[in-house]
């Protein structure tokens, strides 16, 4: 894609953004690594999140940093397409040491200024936010402005999310702030959140059984954007390998909130399939300045 302005965009393939967003708007994807065994892979180049789910079952994936070298290509292929000044917004901190890679690769490029922000996220909780920002560099926002949108649009995204089963979480050690669940047989389905301060996993609600899972996430997002009237917003939807239930809460979830500025739609990724395991349901909410 040819350079629209100075200003580029880096996130990484756990932001879940829908591929045709790369046409349209100045940001570039670092693949996050899968490994099983001894066999190293980069998401969404050498394995699909369709051959985590299958394998899973029998076999245990781990995932690692981006490669060193895909980081350098990144900056590069930014470089060359005549772009200056970059935001990098990556997986949250707690969760990866990816962003302090890019600080480390940053100091060696005199050729680019790069701002690197802890999303505090993952999933389109991180994807909206490099989004938005992309956004706000085609129209021309300044980079000094930008950085600080920038900060507020990470404290203003929330992203809200259902597993089946937290087994994957526990594999990976990242169950984090997630309260125990008593009883598997009574279906208990936790409805999970990175939290704001840090992005630490948490749970913000339980419901029985995974036919409340859609309406619980609808009235918690509404909940949100009740505290916030006349705020502009927009909204987000992913799901894991359960596309037909990801498009019923899609439609519900704009039916109850119409007024968003824009709504994405993304798939898990392969590296959140390890954590994640299928069947996973999201969505959230991002709060925009009036006066961007």
């Amino acid at each position: 894609m040819k350079s629209a302005g100075k200003i580029a965009v880096i996130t990484d393939t756990c932001g879940d953004l829908p591929q045709e967003v790369f046409k349209n708007y100045p940001i570039f994807c670092v693949p996050l690594v899968v490994a099983c065994g001894e066999t190293s892979y980069r998401d969404n180049i050498d394995i699909t999140v369709e051959e985590v789910y299958h394998r899973q079952k029998t076999e245990t994936f781990k995932t690692s940093l981006p490669f060193a070298r895909d980081i350098a290509d990144t900056l590069d292929a930014v470089a060359r397409q005549g772009y200056t000044q970059v935001i990098v917004l990556v997986i949250a901190e707690c969760l990866s040491g990816e962003a302090n890679l890019f600080r480390l690769a940053a100091q060696e490029r005199g050729d680019l200024e790069i701002a690197v922000f802890d999303t505090k996220n993952a999933s389109l909780g991180e994807g909206i936010v490099a989004l938005q920002v992309a956004d706000y560099a085609r129209g021309g926002m300044p980079f000094d402005r930008l950085k600080k949108v920038t900060a507020r649009l990470v404290e203003e995204t929330t992203a809200l999310f259902s597993l089946d089963t937290l087994e994957y979480l526990r594999r990976g050690g990242r169950i984090g702030r997630v309260t125990a669940l008593a009883g598997s047989l009574l279906q208990i389905k936790p409805i999970l959140t990175f939290d704001h301060k840090d992005g630490v996993i948490s749970t913000v609600a339980k419901v029985r059984g995974r036919k409340a899972v859609q309406a619980e996430l609808i009235g918690l997002v509404t909940a949100l954007a009740g505290e916030h009237p006349g705020q502009p917003y927009n909204l987000i939807v992913c799901d894991g390998n359960v596309p037909q239930e990801g498009a019923a809460l899609e439609r519900a979830l704009t039916d109850a909130l119409p007024r968003a500025r824009r709504v994405v739609h993304g798939q898990i990724d392969a590296t959140l399939a390890v954590h994640l395991g299928p069947n996973l349901l999201g969505a959230g909410i991002q709060f925009l300045d009036p006066e961007c």
